[in-house]
C-alpha cells in the first residue's frame, strides 16, 4: 500500500508494526533501501521498537517480593484489566482511589487462621519442561505483564516439589494471595493449604482423587438435602467432579466478586474443607429455585447458574454474599463428613482398582507395541495431564 518512506514515517507507526517491518525488511537486503533507510537508520529504529513492546519493558524490571501486588508502583496502571481482577467489582483499589486498607488488614490475618507462619519451601524447584509450559500458559491466563508472569512461574516452581504435579487451583489461589500478601507469606499459605488434612491436602494434582473423593461426598449431601435438584443433575448427566473444581481446588476465583471471595476465603482458612461443603450447600439453596426451571437437556444453563456467570448474578448481586453468609448456617456433623469420605474413597479405590487391571489385561494381550501413556516419551505432557485428569 502507498505510504511515506524514511525512518521519521517509520519511527511513528506502532510500536509492534514497525518490529513486523524491522523483521520482515532485514530479510531482504534490498528492502531497506527501498524505504530510503540507511543500515544505521535501520538499526535505531528496530532498537527502539523492541524497547517500546510492552513485554521488553516488562522484562527490565523485576516484581518487588516483600510488598503485596496491590501496593506496588504502577500495578494498577499495567494491571487493570488482568484476568485475576475480572470480578475485582472496586472491592481493591489503588492508593489514589482510597487504596485497600480493609482487604489487606483482612490478608494479614490469613496465615494465624490457618497456621501456615511456620512454613518453609524445599530448595529443589522445578526443571520439569512440562510442568513449566504449563507454569508459563497458566500465569499468560493471570497477568498481563511479564514480570509478574515470570513471578508467578518462579513461586509455582518453588512449589513444584511439594506434589510434583501441578492443578490450575494452584495458580488461582497464588494470584489470589499475592495481590494482598508478600511472595514469602503467598508461598507459606500456599504450602499449608496443601499439607493441612484439615483444608486441600491432595486437592492440587492434576489427577487430585482426594478433590473426586470430596466431589462425591458432596453428591451425597445433595442427594440428601436437595432431591429435586439432585434428580436433576442425574438426567442431565452432570457429575459432581465436573463443576465443583470452581468452588473447591479453585477456591472461588471467578465464581464470586472479589468482596464476597474474601469473605470465602476467610472462612476456609479458618475452618478448613469443612466450609467448603457448607459453601456448596447454601449456593444450591440459593439457586435452587433457578435451577429447577431449567430442563435436563440444557446443560449449559445448569452449569451456568452453578459457576454463578456474571451474565446471569452480576458482581452487584447481593447473592454472593448472602450465598457466603449463608454457609455459616449449615450445620453439617464433621463425623458425617468423614464417614461420607471413607465410604466414596473405598468405591474410589474399587474403581481405580478395576481401571489398573483393565490396563494389565489389555498390556498382557499385547505387550510388544502397547505402551501406556505415562511410559511413553513422545507424549504430549499437557495433553498426558488432561488425560489423567479426565480418568478419574
Amino acid at each position: 500500500a502507498p505510504c511515506e518512506t524514511g525512518p521519521s514515517a517509520f519511527r511513528r507507526t506502532g510500536s509492534r508494526t514497525r518490529l513486523t517491518f524491522a523483521l520482515v525488511i532485514t530479510a531482504n537486503a534490498n528492502s531497506y533501501r527501498a524505504m530510503r533507510l540507511t543500515l544505521e537508520e535501520l538499526t535505531e529504529v528496530y532498537s527502539s521498537c523492541v524497547d517500546d513492546l510492552p513485554f521488553r519493558k516488562s522484562q527490565a524490571k523485576q516484581v518487588p517480593a516483600g510488598t503485596p501486588l496491590i501496593l506496588q508502583d504502577n500495578f494498577w496502571e499495567e494491571e487493570d484489566e488482568a484476568p485475576v481482577l475480572r470480578r475485582n467489582h472496586g472491592f481493591l483499589k489503588p492508593p489514589a482511589d482510597g487504596g485497600s486498607e480493609e482487604a489487606l488488614a483482612r490478608a494479614a490475618k490469613w496465615l494465624d487462621l490457618c497456621g501456615a507462619q511456620d512454613e518453609e519451601p524445599s530448595d529443589e524447584g522445578c526443571e520439569d519442561p512440562a510442568a513449566l509450559r504449563i507454569f508459563e500458559r497458566d500465569a499468560e491466563r493471570t497477568f498481563m505483564t511479564e514480570a509478574r508472569r515470570e513471578a508467578m512461574i518462579g513461586a509455582l516452581r518453588a512449589f513444584w516439589p511439594e506434589n510434583k504435579d501441578y492443578h490450575q487451583g494452584l495458580g488461582y489461589a497464588y494470584s489470589v494471595a499475592r495481590l494482598v500478601l508478600d511472595e514469602r507469606s503467598t508461598l507459606r499459605l500456599l504450602l499449608r493449604l496443601n499439607r493441612s488434612e484439615r483444608h486441600l491436602r491432595g486437592y492440587w494434582f492434576a489427577a487430585p482423587q482426594a478433590y473426586v473423593r470430596d466431589a462425591m461426598v458432596y453428591a451425597r449431601l445433595v442427594e440428601e438435602h436437595f432431591p429435586p435438584l439432585h434428580a436433576l443433575l442425574t438426567g442431565a448427566g452432570i457429575a459432581a467432579e465436573a463443576y465443583v473444581s470452581k468452588w473447591f481446588v479453585g477456591l472461588a476465583l471467578h465464581v464470586l466478586p472479589f468482596r464476597a471471595l474474601f469473605a470465602f476465603w476467610d472462612a476456609v482458612l479458618a475452618e478448613g474443607s469443612a466450609f467448603l461443603f457448607k459453601f456448596a450447600m447454601s449456593l444450591l439453596q440459593h439457586t435452587q429455585a433457578r435451577l429447577l426451571e431449567c430442563p435436563p437437556t440444557d446443560a449449559s444453563a445448569i452449569f451456568a447458574i452453578l459457576r454463578l456467570d456474571k451474565g446471569l448474578f452480576p458482581d452487584s448481586d447481593p447473592v454472593h454474599d448472602a450465598i457466603v453468609e449463608g454457609a455459616h448456617k449449615w450445620d453439617l456433623d464433621p463425623a458425617r463428613i468423614e464417614a461420607l469420605r471413607a465410604e466414596e474413597q473405598a468405591k474410589l479405590d474399587a474403581k481405580m482398582a478395576r481401571v489398573r487391571a483393565a490396563e494389565q489385561d489389555l498390556g498382557d494381550d499385547d505387550d510388544s507395541e502397547i505402551e501406556f501413556s505415562d511410559e511413553e516419551e513422545d507424549e504430549d505432557p499437557e495433553e498426558r495431564l488432561r488425560r489423567l485428569a479426565a480418568a478419574h
